[in-house]
């Protein structure tokens, strides 16, 4: 007998309103069947491109663009949702307790769906472009895609092979996929490369700051609310992905 899926609609955090298409922001999401499990766990040179095709089979109707491609803020929004409609909110945790006369160390279980929420608001179009403190050079910054993770970690590991040395290549290709334009340009990767290998590192800095604010601007916070069961003290702890994530042990 086939059992059917569980199906639920979010909205995405950005409405669709940061890419250079439309993009429906009512997503329909199913819970994950086997087969899903079974290609998440499949291992990957490119986990990030691994883990959007499941969500985007998941989907009841994909949007007009690859998950793949969308900005972190809603991958991640997406991927918390996955778990959410397959498993439910429930999340084991150990949390250590922060009042001074406590200190226990416990197993709660959170809710993921008590995550806040950055959603959509006009005043993210403020963050994109900067004016960089030393060169004065203006840069216009883009949302970190899934896509742009994977393509770093390559990047990095090809460079390394290639020239036989120690160096962590990660910060440069990091940068170069943060800027749209330079000066109201848009730079060829050649172009791009060689403007962030002379970047002054309080210019390098600047738009790592800076991106790190635009990319946090959409999507879950990474803060989950508990209660201690020792003493009832009100818990913050930052959220993390651990093995209970696709594989919960209280279900």
């Amino acid at each position: 007998m086939i059992t059917s899926p569980i199906f639920e609609t979010f909205t995405l955090p950005s409405h669709g309103k940061i890419y250079d298409v439309d993009v429906n922001p009512r997503i329909k999401l199913r819970s994950m069947t086997t087969m899903d499990e079974m290609r998440r766990l499949t291992p990957s040179d490119t986990p990030y491109k691994a883990m959007s095709d499941i969500i985007e089979g998941c989907m009841e109707t994909p949007p007009n663009i690859h998950v793949y491609n969308m900005a972190l803020g809603d991958y991640q929004f997406l991927l918390h949702k996955l778990r959410i409609v397959t498993y439910g909110p429930e999340y084991k945790m150990f949390i250590k307790c922060k009042d001074v006369n406590c200190g226990a160390v416990s197993e709660v279980i959170a809710d993921l769906d008590s995550l806040p929420l950055r959603e959509w608001d006009q005043t993210i179009i403020d963050k994109a472009l900067i004016t960089l403190p030393r060169s004065n050079h203006e840069v216009q910054l883009k949302f970190q895609t899934a896509r742009d993770l994977d393509i770093i970690s390559y990047k990095n590991s090809e460079m390394k092979k290639r020239t036989k040395q120690p160096i962590d290549y990660s910060i440069l290709y990091t940068l170069m996929s943060l800027i749209k334009k330079v000066d109201g340009r848009v730079l060829s990767e050649l172009e791009l490369e060689e403007f962030v290998k002379n970047l002054q590192n309080k210019d390098a800095n600047y738009i790592l700051n800076r991106a790190t604010e635009l990319n946090n601007a959409i999507g879950l916070e990474n803060v989950i609310e508990a209660t201690c069961p020792e003493c009832g003290a009100k818990l913050i702890a930052p959220f993390r992905i651990t093995s209970e994530f696709f594989g919960p042990t209280n279900n």
